[in-house]
């Protein structure tokens, strides 16, 4: 039996519970978040990053009647944004460089798109499109925890750079398997000296629990 930790917690039909067996899953972000104050956004296009982008933007105000036009990073922040909106017009597949490109093509001339983030968020769609007309807001703050997991871990399963920061600045390397959800976190595990990550073909769930599948 080995020992697992995702820093992600995951809901109970997630594909990576369907394939831990007998192993012991610890699901457990290493992110601690706040609400940050933030205006009507004044834009054609409202565009999340995360389903966190998502909550926290509904609480700050009742937006689902405003003329938007709404999209989402991924599928997985698409589903959380159902829960708000009925109509989503544009949904990438979570691979930064591909869902500028597609997004893109979603836009008309004169379109101005409101990058919803947190705090600390890489903004990669925004910078990556460099429309000057667009802009982002953050909606929530994201700082890491202090309350991390203090028992041994055979696989250790990130899903961003704050989250290896967090582990790392309360724990030391010792001989654990490594997944990142994405290059952007296998280059952060690099910085640390882990030169041997898997990194999931997709940032999905679904991909991660592939990858998993390689070290049960």
């Amino acid at each position: 039996m080995k020992n697992i930790f995702i820093s992600r917690s995951l809901n109970p039909s997630s594909p990576i519970r369907n394939i831990i067996g007998d192993h012991l899953l610890v699901d457990q972000s290493l992110i601690e978040f706040s609400a940050i104050d933030f205006e009507e956004p004044r834009a054609d296009w409202i565009f999340f990053y995360s389903r966190n982008g998502v909550k926290y933007f509904f609480k700050g105000g009742n937006y689902e009647l405003y003329p938007y036009l709404w999209a989402c990073l991924s599928e997985g922040t698409a589903d959380e944004l159902s829960h708000y909106v009925t109509d989503i017009a544009f949904i990438g597949n979570g691979s930064p460089a591909e869902v500028a490109s597609a997004f893109i093509d979603h836009l008309k001339p004169g379109d101005v798109t409101c990058f919803i983030r947190a705090e600390h968020s890489l903004d990669s769609i925004n910078k990556s499109i460099g429309n000057e007309v667009d802009f982002s807001i953050p909606v929530y703050n994201n700082i890491p925890s202090q309350n991390i997991p203090t028992q041994e871990f055979d696989i250790l399963i990130f899903t961003s750079p704050m989250n290896i920061d967090a582990w790392f600045k309360k724990r030391k390397y010792n001989n654990e398997s490594f997944i990142a959800i994405g290059q952007t976190t296998a280059k952060h595990l690099n910085q640390y000296g882990i030169k041997d990550v898997i990194v999931s073909n997709h940032p999905s769930e679904e991909a991660i629990a592939n990858s998993l599948k390689e070290l049960l």
